[in-house]
């Protein structure tokens, strides 16, 4: 039987929603034997508002195995709810063919969809990404693990923000999926959704401190003929790939110390915005920046890789400032003369 070509982000997604649904229903006292259709349908409005609160959520990441890691962050957009129980009635579906189930209550739950056409409200401002950048280059690098771990978060920090890739295409990568074209071009390739290839292109900014980033680790600038090397390097121990939790822990790194740094200035509201931010947001970023700066929507729907350029639209949101500012200008009430 051949086993389906599943992508690690898929399944790591897949396993986080099957963790969390057995979480559950233990908390309910029910197995997975035991499930009912009206089991699931309380799931899925749980997952709207996990309830109790301080059981289910939490705003900041822990690892596992730290007492405050919790399974959610907060309530699930409707899109991540949608993922959830598409993930559910699969793992249903095969304890059922593996008949490890007498029946399969999700098949009632019925084909599942979320079209959006809501702008993107997940990206941070050009200030934060400033200020990110200049979080990772406060960080300290002391020792030679600390110099290798700050000069890799400068490198991941611009990756996302400047290429718009996901977590799991950057920390995928190898060091000669940053390459240059016949013509002259550099572009960064990446494996993404469903496996599909692709290409984004990669400005100066994030050649030279690709750059940077090898020579603290001893490398020559470039790839040499013949490397084969990750992209994303670990910070000490043998050189080998970061994991995908490494990549994410580095940017968290430079979260908190970008919230401490806006914090000290004054700026509340950066650094709750920035608080709120995952690496994901610095992809939402760096769309929604290139839309705004002009850039066609079809380009960026392919910097995206969007199979729907509709997705694309949803990062449109200059129009929105635009239309506040004619329509603040134009509404005006004007004060009767003095009597």
């Amino acid at each position: 039987m051949r086993r389906p070509n599943l992508s690690p982000r898929t399944v790591r997604n897949s396993r986080k929603e099957a963790e969390r649904f057995l979480f559950w229903i233990r908390t309910r006292g029910v197995t997975l034997q035991t499930v009912a259709y009206e089991d699931l349908v309380a799931y899925a409005a749980f997952l709207a508002d996990p309830q109790p609160a301080e059981q289910w959520t939490r705003a900041e990441r822990y690892a596992r195995t730290d007492a405050r890691w919790r399974p959610f962050c907060g309530p699930l957009s409707e899109a991540s709810q949608v993922q959830a129980l598409t993930v559910l009635k699969g793992l249903f579906s095969w304890a059922r063919a593996a008949e490890y189930l007498g029946a399969n209550p999700a098949t009632l739950l019925g084909s599942m969809r979320v079209v959006s056409d809501e702008p993107v409200s997940r990206f941070l401002p050009p200030a934060a990404i400033s200020l990110l950048l200049a979080a990772a280059d406060s960080l300290q690098a002391d020792t030679p693990a600390a110099a290798l771990r700050q000069a890799r978060a400068r490198f991941i920090v611009q990756a996302f923000y400047l290429t718009a890739v996901r977590l799991s295409e950057l920390a995928g990568a190898d060091m000669r999926s940053l390459r240059r074209d016949d013509a002259g071009a550099w572009w960064l390739h990446v494996l993404g959704k469903g496996r599909r290839r692709g290409k984004v292109p990669a400005p100066p900014a994030l050649l030279a401190e690709y750059r940077r980033y090898r020579q603290a680790y001893g490398l020559a600038p470039m790839p040499l003929p013949g490397e084969v090397m990750p992209l994303v390097l670990t910070s000490r121990g043998p050189v080998r790939r970061a994991s995908h939790s490494a990549v994410a822990s580095a940017v968290i790194v430079v979260m908190k110390r970008a919230i401490a740094m806006a914090t000290e200035r004054g700026e509340v509201e950066l650094a709750e915005r920035i608080g709120q931010a995952s690496t994901h947001w610095l992809r939402h970023s760096s769309l929604t920046h290139q839309v705004d700066s002009g850039v066609p929507l079809k380009t960026v729907q392919k910097n995206g890789r969007h199979a729907d350029i509709s997705t694309t639209g949803r990062y449109l949101h200059k129009e929105d400032a635009t239309r506040h500012a004619e329509t603040v200008a134009a509404i005006t009430i004007t004060p009767l003369p003095a009597a």
